[in-house]
């Protein structure tokens, strides 16, 4: 078929020189990311609510990140680090293997303790080794301090965990699922941990105004 000969290809550079500096931002999003907001929307209420806020407003109401900016007087490049940050989370979450603590409980039993079923169900949940420490000392009743988990003990024992199900995946096959969601947890360390920016609850009363 002959092309037109008004038609010719433009590299990304081209294209994104065409686009306003936010536009080619947004552009270069859709390009680079397989993620849609279909794909995500199922997932939000586990974000930060600010970052809940940053997405309805870029997505939803399709407000450019310099006006965003300007609510929550920060920089263009603070929206979008914080947003790109946002992606991420939502993307881990819609990835992440889908099993149920039920499943966990009942299928690990026999090979894990109480208190590493925990950590496996509090590691899914938060991906934090810190605050995973701090579910499971509170739930345990942990106040001890040779009992109290720390961190390093969190990431020893999930690790522990993950080597039992790898060192066993031929012999139990049914557990192989139970691995890639501890391998997968291992790559995302963190992904879900909430890093506090103060500076982003300026601005909550406009937003609001624009959401209700």
């Amino acid at each position: 078929m002959k092309t037109s000969s008004f038609l010719r290809a433009m590299d990304n550079i081209e294209i994104e020189a065409r686009f306003s500096n936010d536009s080619a931002i947004r552009y270069n999003e859709m390009v680079e990311s397989s993620v849609t907001y279909g794909d995500i929307k199922p997932f939000l209420d586990r974000l930060p609510p600010r970052e809940i806020d940053l997405i309805e407003l870029y997505y939803c109401e399709r407000k450019n990140q310099k006006d965003i900016a300007k609510m929550f007087g920060v920089t263009q490049g603070a929206v979008s680090s914080r947003l790109a940050r946002a992606k991420k989370r939502l993307q881990f979450l819609r990835d992440l293997p889908k099993i149920s603590e039920n499943e966990i409980d009942k299928d690990l039993c026999t090979y894990f303790q109480p208190i590493e079923l925990a950590i496996i169900k509090c590691m899914m949940e938060t991906t934090c080794q810190s605050k995973t420490a701090e579910i499971i000392n509170r739930r345990f009743h942990l106040t001890d301090e040779k009992t109290r988990m720390t961190q390093v003990k969190v990431r020893h024992r999930f690790e522990r965990c993950r080597m039992f199900l790898l060192n066993n995946r031929q012999k139990h096959p049914e557990l192989v699922r139970y691995l890639n969601l501890m391998e997968f947890i291992k790559k995302n360390l963190y992904k879900l941990h909430d890093v506090r920016l103060p500076h982003f609850d300026r601005g909550g009363s406009v937003v609001l105004s624009l959401t209700i």
